[in-house]
């Protein structure tokens, strides 16, 4: 018999969301910043997204070259960061409906969920 993936009760989804993110400057004081999110499967009212990039280095992360940024207006170098995240779905933005993800960096994302 066959193993059943890990996400196999889980809705696929190809959709590139800010989100929100709530962190503290060197002054301790609070602030809420955006950053653009690669959300690849959803269950429910919950995202499944990892972080996209233009860093090639992100504090305590690895991070991964895309092999084509999303984003068909840039032409800066993509990167995810490697930890899979989930977070509710209010605290995400808008959707960029023009964004596209390749589909061997797609494949790459979902192996590290696994």
């Amino acid at each position: 018999m066959k193993k059943k993936s890990r996400h196999a009760q889980l809705k696929r989804a190809h959709e590139f969301r800010y989100h929100s993110v709530l962190t503290k400057n060197r002054n301790g004081k609070s602030l809420k910043i955006s950053h653009p999110s690669y959300v690849f499967l959803k269950k429910g009212n919950v995202y499944i997204y990892v972080t996209i990039t233009h860093s090639s280095k992100v504090e305590d992360y690895v991070v991964i070259k895309l092999r084509k940024n999303p984003n068909p207006k840039d032409k800066k170098d993509a990167y995810y960061v490697v930890d899979v995240k989930q977070d509710t779905k209010d605290r995400f933005g808008r959707r960029h409906d023009d964004w596209k993800i390749d589909i061997q960096d797609d494949i790459d994302i979902r192996k590290k969920f696994n």
